[in-house]
């Protein structure tokens, strides 16, 4: 999950969020599908109740669409490119528009491909409003691969790479600048 949060200053936590859900099923950039179910299931399993029970608004965005996994080998490097491409910018745009709304938006995958397009709608938000950014990575693997490191050519193993500008030029430029956040400024706990 990305976040940014103007606590004006403040060192407390914050307990009268909107939360924005929003959901995407996306496994275009993945070597397996059944990311997609992840939306759902995360819902099922209750985290409005449990986002309430926190004391937070929540308001569910439903769930994003985009192109579904053509499931066709790498092409230069990258699988699914096109698609990937797409559901980032889609996801860009959902994610800045909650920020706008004053909302904290969580963003409910999907494989990791999605996190190109979340950082990118939160980098232009600190960056319009002159805020430092940095990523907490929690994943049992760095994400950041490049194409010509991946075996695969899946996305999903990019995306840190991308975020930090070592990626595909497309996928970079969905963010204010490039890179969208400095590697020194990427946190990863439970790399192995």
């Amino acid at each position: 999950m990305v976040t940014a949060v103007d606590t004006g200053g403040r060192t407390d936590s914050r307990r009268d969020l909107t939360v924005a859900v929003i959901g995407a099923p996306c496994d275009v950039a993945a070597g397996l599908r059944g990311a997609s179910l992840g939306p759902e299931a995360i819902r099922i399993a209750g985290l409005a109740h449990r986002l309430h029970g926190l004391g937070h608004t929540v308001r569910d965005h439903g769930d994003l669409s985009g192109p579904r996994n053509p499931e066709q080998p790498a092409v230069e490097g990258y699988r699914h490119l096109p698609e990937a491409m797409t559901w980032c910018r889609t996801i860009r745009d959902a994610v800045a528009a909650a920020l706008d709304g004053d909302e904290f938006p969580l963003l409910l995958g999907g494989d990791h491909s999605i996190a190109v397009g979340s950082i990118a709608a939160v980098a232009r938000h600190c960056a319009q409003r002159d805020m430092p950014l940095s990523v907490l990575w929690l994943d049992a693997h760095a994400d950041f691969n490049t194409a010509t490191t991946s075996p695969s050519g899946n996305i999903h193993g990019m995306p840190v790479a991308t975020v930090c500008g070592r990626g595909h030029p497309d996928l970079m430029e969905l963010g204010p600048a490039v890179p969208m956040v400095e590697p020194t400024q990427v946190f990863q706990v439970g790399v192995r």
